[in-house]
């Protein structure tokens, strides 16, 4: 594993409280650029002091000069080569060289408005939450996003500061925060089995509820994720939903013990989605195209419930995209 690292002056040198911001990444040097100048922008607390950690997940290295073209005196940025390819490798990595008091997550697709880490610590310490989360909206990386925005998104209809461990299921590390001392007591907390499917990070969260940990929601700690393209299509997005509908079932049947009413529960909630919306999609085909593939994605997300073994999962991760 290399190492570049430029930690001279960091944003706040002199404060009392670090933040690291794990950023993984996988040959996408346009869109981590604007990721990693979102983060640099980010308004702090006196007190409070920024790390930036790109792992970059590529066989070549291929964002390292980008990140030391951004490497100078006021930009604390750590840069390191996970030749292991996976999402569940990149994140263990970031979280393993993290020296903060707090870690935050940020896709490399993603770019967060200047007051994000902000508005997260500000929750986190007003109620003492574990872990907080903010909110995703999406736009086209070129051109218009059209009817696909919602499925790219992440809208929570709670207050402020107010408590969303109930919501885990619906919750993953892109914009999050986490106490590091009562969340990652593991030396590896993401699931290397999950490396190229996804949902590692669903998993870990299930996990952190398990052990009593508290989440909370930060309203104004907006991230927008820049949607590629290649992505905004009717057959990615359900392919997409029923990779989600499957981790929101195997997720409880990895859990010590397996959780089996809760699988039991999510797959009856499959075939009541396939039922309805495969209806609806017949029905629709003919008088509303668009709603009838809004009724398919439902139908696909249904099914991932129900074929949630590792037979029916598709890779996602890995010879794609990290993030």
């Amino acid at each position: 594993m290399n190492l570049l690292s430029n930690t001279t002056t960091l944003i706040g040198e002199t404060a009392t409280e670090i933040i690291s911001v794990v950023i993984p990444t996988l040959s996408r040097q346009a869109s981590l650029k604007r990721a990693i100048n979102s983060v640099l922008s980010q308004r702090l607390p006196a007190d409070v002091r920024l790390e930036i950690i790109v792992i970059d997940n590529s066989d070549d290295a291929n964002s390292r000069t980008l990140v030391e073209s951004l490497a100078h005196p006021s930009s604390p940025i750590k840069w390191l080569h996970e030749t292991a390819r996976g999402v569940a490798n990149a994140r263990n990595t970031g979280v393993n060289a993290a020296n903060g008091k707090w870690i935050a997550f940020l896709d490399d697709d993603e770019a967060a408005s200047d007051v994000w880490l902000g508005s997260l610590l500000a929750v986190a310490r007003s109620v003492g939450a574990d872990a907080v989360f903010g909110p995703i909206s999406a736009e086209a990386d070129g051109g218009t996003i059209g009817p696909f925005a919602p499925y790219f998104c992440r809208e929570i209809d709670r207050v402020d500061a107010q408590d969303i461990t109930d919501l885990a299921a619906y919750l993953g590390t892109n914009n999050s925060m986490f106490l590091r001392r009562r969340c990652f007591t593991d030396g590896l907390p993401f699931d290397l089995s999950l490396n190229a499917i996804g949902g590692e990070d669903s998993l870990f969260l299930k996990q952190l509820v398990k052990g009593g940990r508290k989440f909370a929601w930060a309203s104004d700690a907006r991230v927008i994720e820049w949607v590629s393209p290649k992505r905004l299509n009717w057959a990615y997005v359900r392919q997409r939903k029923f990779l989600s509908g499957q981790i929101r079932v195997f997720v409880y049947h990895m859990m010590k013990p397996v959780k089996w009413p809760r699988v039991v529960w999510w797959m009856g909630v499959g075939l009541a989605q396939c039922t309805i919306a495969g209806a609806g999609a017949l029905v629709m085909r003919l008088v509303n195209p668009i709603a009838a593939e809004r009724a398919r994605v439902v139908f696909s997300s249904g099914l991932g419930k129900v074929l949630w073994m590792p037979r029916f999962r598709p890779r996602l991760y890995g010879s794609g995209h990290v993030t």
